[in-house]
Formats: C-alpha cells, sequence, structure tokens
C-alpha cells in the first residue's frame, strides 16, 4: 500500500468517526495499516535509511491535518517512558523487527501522581495491531526494541497529539506525570517514500 492511500484512508476514518461504532471504525484502521505494514516496499524503504540516532519519530502526513501516521525508528535496546496518547483513538503496529508493549491501568489519580499497574505484555511484529483508546487500562503504555537490530513502528493518532505525558515512578511507588510537547525528527515523510518508491526497482525474490 502507498503511503499517500494510508493518509487518504485514514483523513476519511477521522471525518467519519462522530458516525460509526468506535468497534467499526479500529477494526478499518487496523485492517488500513496490516496492508501498509505487510507491504515489503515500505520496508525496504526503512531499511535503506540510516539513521544518525537510535530513535526518531518520522510523521509521514502534514503537521496541518487533523490526525498523524507516524513512523517510530527503535535502535537496538531503544525504548520509551511510560506514555499516554492525550485521550485519543489509534492503533499500532511493526513494519520491522519485533517491539515490545507493555500496557498500564490508571488505578487511581491525585495531583500530578497516580498509581499505575501493569497489563498486557506482548510482542508488536508486522501485521500484529494493537490498540490506543481513552479508557484507563488502554491509554497508557510503554514500547521496547529489545533485539540487536533496528525496529519500526507505524503509529496511526486518529485524533493529532500535540501534548501528552510521560510517567515515572516515584520512591513511594507511584507515578509522576510530567507533561510534553510532541515533537517529529522529520514531516511529511510520504512525499520521500513515494520518490524512492518510484526510483527504486522492487526486489524480487529468488
Amino acid at each position: 500500500m502507498l503511503p499517500d492511500k494510508l493518509i487518504d484512508e485514514v483523513a476519511r476514518m477521522h471525518a467519519e468517526q462522530d458516525r460509526r461504532y468506535r468497534s467499526s471504525l479500529l477494526s478499518q484502521l487496523g485492517d488500513e495499516l496490516g496492508a501498509f505494514v505487510e507491504d515489503s516496499r515500505n520496508q525496504e524503504y526503512v531499511n535503506a535509511l540510516t539513521p544518525e540516532k537510535n530513535y526518531l519519530r518520522l510523521l509521514l502526513n502534514s503537521p496541518d491535518d487533523p490526525f498523524q501516521v507516524v513512523l517510530v525508528m527503535w535502535g537496538p535496546g531503544k525504548g520509551s517512558p511510560i506514555h499516554d496518547h492525550d485521550g485519543t483513538v489509534g492503533v499500532v503496529s511493526a513494519l520491522t523487527g519485533r517491539t515490545r508493549e507493555v500496557k498500564y491501568e490508571i488505578l487511581h489519580e491525585g495531583g500530578s501522581e497516580v498509581a499505575l499497574a501493569a497489563g498486557q505484555d506482548q510482542l508488536v511484529v508486522p501485521g500484529r495491531v494493537t490498540t490506543i483508546l481513552p479508557e484507563d487500562d488502554m491509554q497508557l503504555h510503554l514500547m521496547v526494541n529489545e533485539a540487536e537490530t533496528w525496529s519500526v513502528t507505524v503509529h496511526i493518532y486518529l485524533d493529532a497529539i500535540h501534548n501528552y505525558r510521560t510517567y515515572d515512578k516515584q520512591s513511594d511507588g507511584l507515578y509522576r506525570a510530567s507533561p510534553l510537547q510532541l515533537w517529529f525528527d522529520q514531516i511529511n515523510v510520504s512525499d520521500d517514500m513515494n520518490t524512492w518508491r518510484s526510483r527504486e526497482p522492487a526486489r524480487v525474490a529468488p
């Protein structure tokens, strides 16, 4: 699947989200994401990149869009802190490699500190889709690449995230929330992907 087609489908679903049942919306989002991550040309594109640091966020679409399609590149051993997604609905899958995801449930909140409990722990691989939801047990997670090779994940956020919070464990066992702004190393990456796909011949399996 071309990156532009994925972006167009996410834009359509963003516009329709208030009129559709969430389960149906997530199912279709997952289908579109699955088609994108299983396209070997998209995998070849990220494998051809030479990152200068061991963690990158690449926005496929325009930062002016009301949604986001994000490539995250994880170097060996690189992981994220526990973080939320500002209440958005979304889906995540792997384009290359295997990335571990641990979801966290909010048990209770008190000021800037919250009690969290680890929940589902799984490996995100190409074709496996995990969801991001506003509920207390589906909004927070951490991700980490535990392998010795790079991994790349694709994140679709139906409502664009501009601010989010990370959660750091304190000596009393609670977690302190710290607000952050979401940033990207590069934007409009679909343009680069389309250019690369047009000039690089597809690999033929032996």
